[in-house]
């Protein structure tokens, strides 16, 4: 055999070898994400393919009409009355976003800067306790703490501050409030904390040895740096807050949200394309909000580390 054909062979073995090692690692990556892309197929694209379609068929006294038309989206979403119910639930997913960051950042603060992390961590669990309760024991947990003859109104009225007991405690925009407080402060603090457990330590020290004070290490080193847990904790909270029912449902003075609306809309009638249509409605703004917060900070620096 001649020295061009040995070469020729090898080129060709090596070739085969190539191509059967990348169609082993090919199987080998279907094998691993097949599980999942079916599971995403079957329980969320598919379920959310058929609420496209109902929302698009035609409603007739408490019946279904398999007859497509746009009169769920005209009759339930495109009204004054709906705009109003999602300009109020976003209002209060802004809100309680807002304060959850206020209130959620110093304590994360606190745990990375001034706990070990042993403490950090143990504080981050006591915070996930009260979710091994039920959320509506939780809501309803409220009602003889807040209630006019609850234990505030009774110690405000002992003391003598008041005369009478305060009525807005309770089924109110702030009972209200306090519920997605206690139900999603949580999820602002702790990808903050993981954020800042990230933070190189030694760019704090450079900004020291440049003189910069703490407020300007802060505005211009721990700030920016944890954005990314900022981010990821902005869209849970606000998610979270504008999709809840139990505290608008059990806390609120009656107003509704999207999420009651959304049931009175199938409560009341079965009114199962207009539900569909509010529910892609709601969907959509989702989306739009995470993509405008995706597209100003990188969260993979929170996922490197």
């Amino acid at each position: 055999m001649s020295t061009s054909d040995s070469t020729k062979r090898n080129r060709d073995e090596e070739a085969a070898r190539t191509l059967f090692g990348r169609s082993l690692e090919f199987s080998e990556v279907h094998a691993l994400t097949g599980p999942t892309v079916l599971w995403f197929v079957v329980f969320l694209l598919g379920p959310l393919a058929l609420i496209v379609v109902y929302s698009f068929l035609t409603y007739s006294s408490f019946d279904v009409l398999y007859e497509f038309s746009l009169a769920a989206w005209t009759q339930s979403v495109f009204t004054a009355n709906t705009a109003s119910v999602f300009a109020r639930t976003l209002v209060m997913g802004v809100g309680v976003t807002a304060l959850t960051l206020a209130l959620g950042y110093p304590v994360a603060y606190y745990m990375r800067f001034h706990l070990s992390e042993t403490a950090g961590t143990l504080l981050l669990l006591f915070l996930v306790i009260p979710f091994w309760t039920s959320g509506i024991i939780r809501a309803l947990g409220y009602y003889p703490i807040l209630g006019k003859a609850g234990v505030i109104n009774q110690l405000l009225i002992m003391a003598g501050v008041l005369d009478q007991p305060l009525s807005w405690l309770l089924f109110s925009p702030f009972s209200q409030l306090v519920g997605y407080l206690e139900n999603l402060i949580v999820f602002m603090i702790a990808p903050i904390y993981i954020s800042l457990s990230q933070l190189d330590s030694d760019l704090l020290d450079a900004s020291e040895t440049l003189r910069g004070d703490p407020v300007d290490t802060f505005v211009n080193v721990t700030w920016p740096l944890s954005l990314p847990g900022v981010t990821i904790g902005t869209i849970f909270v606000f998610v979270l807050t504008i999709g809840n029912f139990t505290i608008p449902t059990l806390l609120s003075s009656g107003s509704s949200t999207v999420s009651t609306f959304i049931y009175l809309t199938v409560s009341s009638g079965l009114r199962y394309p207009s539900a569909a249509a509010l529910s892609l409605t709601l969907l959509a703004i989702v989306l739009a909000v995470v993509y405008a917060l995706t597209r100003k900070v990188d969260l993979t620096e929170i996922a490197e580390g």
